[in-house]
């Protein structure tokens, strides 16, 4: 996990971050082992269960990515707060922009959140697949905020 190195005043949003990223990883490495027990016990709630962990995973990394840019813990609150920050940032920032978090963040609330978790919409290959890409999004927000850089602090 990244350590942030605090150089402002802000140290209460640089801990909420740390908090945030390692909630994050904390249900994405549940949702596999939780999958994986789903399906070998045929039990539908117990796959859809895990789909909403990777959900949550998703959901903690973009708000931790959200704070890290000035967002007021306040103005990021609601899936449709997050979406419409994440679409703001993504026009603003390039490299929020080049790795498709906005599209992303869309696809896995979808996915897993919609179709999955609530409608008990999918396949086990499309649902492994899903958290596979889980994976990849929250290890490219960890590694945007391992490289910030500004006059509050430096992720390391």
């Amino acid at each position: 996990m990244p350590v942030f190195l605090v150089m402002g005043s802000k140290g209460s949003y640089n801990e909420m971050i740390l908090q945030l990223l390692g909630e994050a990883e904390r249900f994405l490495d549940a949702a596999p082992k939780e999958f994986d027990r789903g399906v070998r016990e045929n039990r539908d709630e117990v796959i859809r269960d895990a789909a909403e962990k990777a959900w949550n995973s998703i959901v903690q990394a973009t708000t931790a990515l959200l704070l890290s840019r000035g967002y007021d813990e306040e103005e990021v609150k609601t899936y449709k707060q997050k979406r419409l920050k994440l679409e703001e940032l993504s026009i603003k920032d390039s490299i929020v922009r080049g790795l498709g978090l906005r599209e992303r963040f869309m696809a896995r609330e979808y996915t897993l959140h919609i179709r999955c978790f609530y409608d008990g919409e999918y396949t086990t290959e499309a649902l492994r697949e899903e958290l596979e890409k889980s994976r990849q999004y929250l290890d490219d927000i960890t590694r945007l905020l391992k490289s910030f850089k500004n006059g509050e602090g430096l992720f390391m």
